[in-house]
């Protein structure tokens, strides 16, 4: 059998908060909690902490509907949408 490379290795799966697809860790957008526990997009994906996914800003809503933030960070989370999805938008997959 032959070893694949690195650019063909499947790398980490990461579920997305809102619709539940699982895709690549490097095609989702990874959300950290900040001091005043609200979600804060982790652009370079290497912030310390718990990391929660979304696909997209398109996502954001249904995460919110299902409280999938308090389940993925385990702890409450305050919500500031705007800046969230502001933060989602300005990332091109």
């Amino acid at each position: 059998m032959e070893a694949l490379n690195e650019a063909e290795r499947p790398g980490p799966v990461r579920t997305c908060l809102g619709c539940g697809k699982k895709q690549p860790k490097r095609l989702l957008h990874r959300l950290v909690l900040d001091e005043r526990h609200q979600p804060v997009h982790d652009a370079a994906q290497t912030a310390p902490g718990r990391g929660a996914y979304l696909c997209g800003p398109g996502c954001l809503s249904a995460a919110m509907k299902r409280k999938a933030f308090q389940r993925a960070f385990k702890q409450s989370v305050t919500l500031v949408v705007n800046d969230l999805e502001d933060a989602l938008q300005t990332k091109n997959l």
